[in-house]
């Protein structure tokens, strides 16, 4: 099988516990027109010989050509050309598809090609990659590496000969290889809610929600963009309903998940929330979608690859950026960190251990607001500019905490951590 495929993704989510109340770049793999070579002039004497062209080659170049067509529609805005190399028996997938990408603002897309060797003339079996990047954001060139490169997305294709060209007859999943699928938009066709800042897409079921997430959405990202001097193009927003949050990226099983945040390798993030969860209450859904818009923030683009290390700063500035303007002590957080107290004692540390399948909620809740708390701190202390220097160092620089500490603080983590347990206890 020849190899074509040259590009991989990876995947990094952070989900949200809700404290103690619940918690195609169209380089198409160098897809150029192959010209094949012409006999040369005979000479006087001899005459070249004529080499027939490679029959796989020819498959390959025909299917090549077919597919880029497609891409091309794709980014152009012609429906009618995206599905014109599918059958129809493989078109309500592909018109999904072409939708979702459409009001998701694709702006670039490239693929990759693998032609099964035992294909024939007449049907082709091939592992088909697309590669794509969304709204107005620098889309990187495709690159072999865990989480480089625009995100992915993968499918094994199934074309069969229709006079000189190829139609799409099949399409199929790719099961466990791509830890950015499935992806919201792939399968059913979505519903829409636009605003100026977010996108905001559902199932049909959702349809009669999603206004009011907008609306919450909206809100929250003119908060939110005051944290960051390169505020993404667009907020995107999924709402799931019970199936679909059990499905997209993998499923979400953690009981104190409502809501999380995926990123797209380093060209932005997708945020996924509970619609079963997050719209209990208007507090509940507002504090949560500017939660997660906060890891879009602070957590992209990232070359920290141990984050769960450090997520009680991970969680932390997304509850002092999702509940701001409110005070770490005049939130659900002082009840969470009380409960800690009167259960287990003061903290020592600002630093909270890893969480696991097996924390229960107390100690997901402690963590939140530990880190919640400690954010605050650090702002009271030296300043919220001082404070979100240290977070992309240790976020996205991938920093230790104490050369964190003396770029953004000018002191070692040990005094910091100090400063802000005796801090923290104070105001529990």
């Amino acid at each position: 099988m020849e190899d074509d495929l040259d590009h991989r993704s990876g995947r990094d989510w952070v989900a949200r516990a809700f404290g103690a109340f619940g918690v195609l770049l169209l380089a198409v793999s160098s897809v150029s027109v192959v010209f094949w070579p012409q006999p040369s002039r005979p000479k006087a004497a001899t005459a070249a010989p004529v080499v027939a062209p490679d029959p796989s080659a020819l498959i390959e170049q025909n299917v090549r050509f077919a597919l880029q067509n497609q891409v091309d529609a794709l980014l152009s805005g012609d429906e009618a050309g995206w599905l014109a190399p599918v059958d129809p028996a493989a078109q309500k997938r592909y018109r999904a598809i072409y939708r979702n990408l459409r009001n998701l603002e694709i702006s670039r897309a490239e693929y990759g090609l693998e032609i099964d060797d035992g294909s024939t003339t007449t049907a082709v079996e091939a592992r088909y990659e697309l590669s794509y990047c969304l709204s107005d954001v620098s889309c990187p060139a495709w690159e072999d590496s865990i989480g480089g490169g625009p995100p992915t997305v993968l499918y094994d294709l199934t074309l069969t000969q229709r006079g000189s060209g190829y139609v799409v007859t099949g399409i199929a999943d790719v099961k466990d290889e791509n830890p950015l699928q499935p992806t919201p938009w792939e399968t059913t066709e979505l519903r829409f809610a636009r605003g100026e800042r977010v996108i905001v897409a559902g199932p049909p079921g959702q349809a009669k929600n999603l206004q009011r997430v907008l609306t919450a959405a909206e809100k929250a990202a003119k908060i939110v963009d005051r944290f960051t001097t390169t505020p993404p193009a667009r907020y995107r927003v999924y709402l799931a309903d019970d199936k679909t949050w059990k499905q997209w990226y993998g499923g979400q099983l953690s009981k104190w998940v409502i809501g999380y945040h995926i990123a797209l390798n380093q060209t932005g993030s997708d945020i996924v929330l509970n619609a079963g969860d997050v719209l209990d209450s208007d507090r509940q859904l507002a504090v949560t979608v500017q939660h997660e818009m906060a890891h879009a923030v602070t957590m992209v683009p990232s070359h920290n690859w141990d984050q769960d290390e450090d997520l009680w700063l991970v969680e932390g500035v997304a509850e002092y950026i999702g509940f701001y303007p409110g005070k770490p002590q005049s939130t659900e957080s002082r009840y969470s960190l009380r409960s800690w107290y009167d259960e287990h004692g003061p903290i020592k540390s600002i630093v909270r251990p890893e969480l696991t399948d097996k924390s229960d909620d107390l100690t997901v809740s402690a963590l939140y607001a530990t880190g919640h708390y400690a954010v605050g701190c650090m702002v009271d202390h030296y300043g919220r500019a001082r404070m979100l220097v240290f977070v992309k160092q240790v976020l996205q620089g991938g920093q230790g905490l104490d050369p964190a500490s003396r770029v953004a603080f000018g002191k070692p983590f040990k005094t910091v951590d100090k400063a802000c347990v005796s801090w923290i206890t104070q105001r529990v």
